[in-house]
């Protein structure tokens, strides 16, 4: 797989320059979403954890554009929005489904990465059909759990944070496309204007979306469990939740 940006354009060692170094911010982001939140259910400590692993695996196959780097990318999304799934359905003060349901979560990551690894780079359009197919409906199973949490959402704060969330994830996708199905424009701008670098711009919108929709997925969650959640924020910037009541550390 090769995106819009120009190989080796500015380093002779980093195929995609640009797009390797927004990916850090998945890395920052996961990384604080776990400082933030070490108190907190192993379920978003997991979710937070997965969105730093994934700029782990972005870096390595933009740098390299190499196949076995592309699965260390691909592969921990499928995972990451699959632990985000789980927190989005099992919400409730009480376990809504029996052990069946983790389990089958994780059989859905394991067939995707069987086939995905398997597919190889001899069969690249069943790796990108496979992969893009897989993520596309946990995506969607997970945006209608998000509709139902917003829903029944009072406070006007959160349903704004809800808002901007979706408006900043909804804003990194269309730059995705753009970059994607567009390259051709965006390598020929008028007026001498270079490569906006669109991908890049995806990465710094799915890094904070992925963040704050985990943030208030747990918000809720603490909601649900009692535990009069309040959103502060860090350093002045970053948003976190805070407890009254201490977590208890259960899956």
């Amino acid at each position: 797989m090769d995106w819009c940006e120009n190989n080796y354009d500015i380093s002779y060692y980093v195929a995609e320059f640009f797009n390797s170094l927004s990916s850090i911010a998945m890395i920052l982001v996961g990384i604080v979403g776990v400082y933030l939140h070490a108190s907190f259910e192993k379920r978003f400590l997991l979710t937070f954890g997965s969105i730093a692993i994934v700029g782990l695996g972005s870096i390595a196959f933009h740098g390299t554009l190499l196949f076995p780097l592309q699965m260390l990318d691909e592969v921990p999304m499928v995972y990451s929005i699959l632990a985000l799934a789980y927190c989005c359905i099992e919400n409730r003060s009480y376990r809504r489904y029996g052990v069946w349901f983790p389990v089958s979560i994780a059989l859905y990551g394991l067939l995707t990465t069987v086939v995905l690894v398997g597919a190889g780079p001899h069969d690249l359009m069943l790796a990108f059909v496979v992969f893009q197919s897989s993520f596309a409906f946990m995506v969607l199973v997970v945006m209608s759990h998000i509709v139902k949490i917003y829903a029944d959402i009072q406070d006007v704060k959160i349903r704004h944070m809800w808002k901007t969330t979706g408006t900043i994830a909804l804003t990194a996708y269309v730059f995705w496309n753009i970059d994607y199905r567009l390259c051709d424009a965006m390598q020929n701008l008028p007026f001498g204007l270079g490569n906006p670098q669109l991908h890049a711009f995806w990465h710094l919108g799915a890094s904070v979306g992925s963040y704050l929709v985990t943030l208030l997925v747990c918000y809720n969650r603490a909601e649900n469990l009692g535990q009069s959640p309040m959103m502060e924020w860090k350093w002045g910037l970053v948003p976190h939740v805070v407890v009254n009541v201490k977590h208890s550390k259960s899956s």
